[in-house]
């Protein structure tokens, strides 16, 4: 009774201890022939290969009779020039940054302390999502910031003065970290979405001026401005060739409408014209 119940309980355990009984007497038996038929191959050719360097060193130090030592370490220490002219290593705060990388698009709402709380704060909450960053430049600020905005104020509500000082700050502070500039009015109704596919599709190596185009008041001459309240793109190399000549179109360009003035200015100096299409 005692050895069914044995049995019983060990039964689903006997392949196991017969597979593994089995596998260590194959195994003993495959070593034995092996160093039956062979003269160590293993370690002449290990040693052939100059895997073992410690005891081929010793032999061949045996045979010249030199007994050289194991090789050791010799530290070499640094001993600063005191004539040479410290240079301080200047490292990027991100690594995006150091490594050149540069996000698409940064989104400039030209706002006002009057609709900062309403029509700026609907742009924020429809579109701003769709934007790697989005900043709100307004002349004057208002008392309270609404939550979650980036609001900057020029301390000027003139609005010539308002677009001459967001170009300018984005060049200053954002010029070498996005591709793409998108400057719009706070009631422009715009397809995010789009606008940043479309980025995703141009060479920021490039001047353009893209937009919806309007002809000056008179229409006399056949160069067009982007109309501001459709919003418009400004490469990141416009940009920079724009900036030197910022202070001089503020002081000689007279005009009431910041969209015209920015579009004579870029017409002026660079000779380019606003653009409705852009083939890629």
């Amino acid at each position: 009774m005692r050895l069914s119940t044995f049995l019983a309980l060990f039964r689903p355990a006997l392949p196991l201890i017969l597979g593994l009984s089995l596998g260590c007497s194959l195994s003993l038996l495959m070593v034995s022939w092996t160093q039956g038929d062979t003269d160590d191959p293993c370690g002449d050719e290990l040693a052939k290969g100059g895997l073992f360097l410690g005891r081929r060193d010793a032999q061949r130090g045996g045979r010249d009779g030199a007994g050289e030592e194991d090789f050791q370490p010799r530290i070499v220490p640094y001993h600063k020039d005191p004539n040479k002219p410290h240079k301080k290593v200047l490292r990027t705060r991100y690594i995006h940054t150091e490594l050149g990388i540069r996000e698409r698009l940064l989104a400039g709402v030209l706002t006002s302390r009057a609709t900062l709380s309403t029509l700026a704060v609907a742009v924020n909450r429809t579109v701003a999502h769709h934007f790697h960053r989005t900043f709100f430049f307004t002349g004057l600020r208002s008392p309270k910031v609404p939550h979650g905005m980036t609001v900057i104020a020029h301390g000027d509500d003139r609005p010539v003065w308002l677009m001459y000082e967001t170009v300018r700050h984005l060049h200053q502070h954002y010029g070498s970290e996005y591709d793409w500039f998108l400057l719009a009015q706070d009631d422009t109704y715009m397809q995010a979405g789009r606008l940043s596919e479309l980025v995703g599709h141009l060479s920021a190596g490039q001047d353009l001026y893209m937009g919806r185009a309007e002809e000056f008041i008179g229409g006399e001459e056949k160069a067009r401005y982007c109309h501001g309240g459709y919003g418009y793109l400004l490469s990141r190399s416009l940009l920079a060739r724009l900036q030197p000549h910022l202070d001089t179109c503020r002081n000689d360009i007279l005009s009431v409408r910041p969209d015209e003035w920015l579009g004579r200015c870029i017409i002026d100096y660079l000779g380019l014209s606003c653009m409705e299409v852009h083939q890629v």
